[in-house]
């Protein structure tokens, strides 16, 4: 391997270690029962907040979603490292 790249597989496993535990937290925070916390929320707030209620379901269902899609994504940036490490240790035992 030439000085202009060096690519160390014991860094790289690391990293995806660590990618792979944020996506397991993430998409663990973002599993959340939806109608359950609105619910929750509406007999907090009883009839008066039903115009923050009309606001609030939707937005939450959308950080919920979208708290998914950030979990998916360190989950992909894990099994990216994980395939160019293989690639990388491949091509220099090869």
């Amino acid at each position: 391997m030439s000085d202009a790249f060096l690519a160390a597989p014991a860094g790289m496993s690391a990293f995806s270690a660590a990618s792979q535990a944020a996506s397991t937290a993430i998409v663990a925070a973002g599993t959340a029962d939806n109608a359950a916390v609105v619910n929750a929320v509406a007999v907090a707030l009883g009839p008066i907040g039903a115009a923050f209620l009309a606001a609030y379901g939707p937005a939450q269902a959308n950080n919920l979603a979208d708290t998914l899609l950030v979990g998916g994504v360190h989950a992909g940036v894990s099994a990216a490292t994980d395939s160019a490490k293989s690639a990388i240790v491949a091509a220099d035992n090869g």
